[in-house]
């Protein structure tokens, strides 16, 4: 199965997704557990969309779509609080799931377009949200898990989590949210590594390839 769009797609329904986090953390009265569902289905059909290429992989997203409107629904009639948890995790394992797909598109490519630098920010971009969802889990577990959020419901919320875990992988460290269990500790400097060296690969397959597309030339 070839690939039917391409990243453009997935980046900008990620940025989409910020954005509309944002705003609902600004304006709580427009939204809630239900529309981060929907927010995150939504980024769920437009990834599986966008790059699964092979039929296996596509059938993997498929499945992980219809997990998550069945969820959906179930919330919608039921309203169990456990409902967002089940979405989360289908979450991760999407975001996992499309994580790996990029790669292999990126790592396996032979020259630099704009297509492929757009994957790369796919990339970060959905690492950031993985580990925002630790991070959300890490919370529920053991609750007061990062000091410097206010906690709503017996939880941190998501949007301070999502901003923690960004300053976190691009090293910017504002201090204004710092892990103090040691499994959140243990994420945070994860995240940190990986943001560092994901960088330092990426700009040393990038040079390599332009180097070889060079060499092919001449």
């Amino acid at each position: 199965m070839q690939v039917r769009g391409n990243f453009a797609y997935l980046l900008v329904s990620l940025l989409g997704f910020l954005l509309i986090i944002a705003f609902l953390d600004q304006y709580p009265m427009v939204g809630g557990d239900q529309v981060l569902m929907f927010l995150i289905e939504g980024t769920l059909i437009v990834g599986v969309w966008s790059i699964a290429r092979h039929r296996i992989w596509f059938r993997i997203g498929i499945a992980l779509i219809a997990v998550g409107a069945i969820n959906i629904l179930m919330h919608a009639i039921f309203a169990h609080a456990w409902a967002n948890y089940v979405n989360l995790v289908v979450a991760l394992l999407f975001y996992l799931f499309t994580t790996f797909l990029a790669f292999e598109v990126l790592f396996t490519g032979n020259k630099i377009d704009l297509n492929m630098i757009m994957g790369s920010i796919c990339v970060y971009i959905l690492v950031g949200i993985t580990w925002s969802i630790l991070y959300f889990f890490e919370s529920v577990i053991h609750p007061g898990a990062f000091k410097g959020i206010v906690e709503e419901a017996g939880k941190q919320r998501f949007s301070d989590l999502l901003y923690y875990s960004y300053v976190t992988l691009s090293t910017l460290g504002y201090g204004d949210i710092t892990p103090v269990t040691p499994i959140a500790r243990t994420l945070a400097y994860l995240e940190a590594l990986f943001g560092q060296f994901y960088i330092a690969i990426l700009v040393a397959s990038f040079v390599g390839m332009h180097i070889s597309v060079k060499r092919s030339k001449l």
